[in-house]
């Protein structure tokens, strides 16, 4: 069985309704990477976002 880690949770709800920290990184890590692409660093700031969260795992 895979650990599930999550980067948002929410109070009174069930572990199901929480945010995953896969699904958050992947999510923040494109806005990232379309903000960045204005200077051409789309992949790089893909690729920070990545790891903006490495602590909550």
């Amino acid at each position: 069985m895979k650990d599930e880690y999550y980067a948002h949770s929410l109070d009174g709800k069930p572990p199901e309704d929480w945010q995953s920290l896969e699904e958050h990184l992947k999510n923040v890590a494109e806005m990232a990477r379309t903000f960045a692409d204005a200077f051409g660093a789309g992949e790089w700031g893909y690729l920070a976002v990545l790891w903006h969260d490495l602590g909550k795992y």
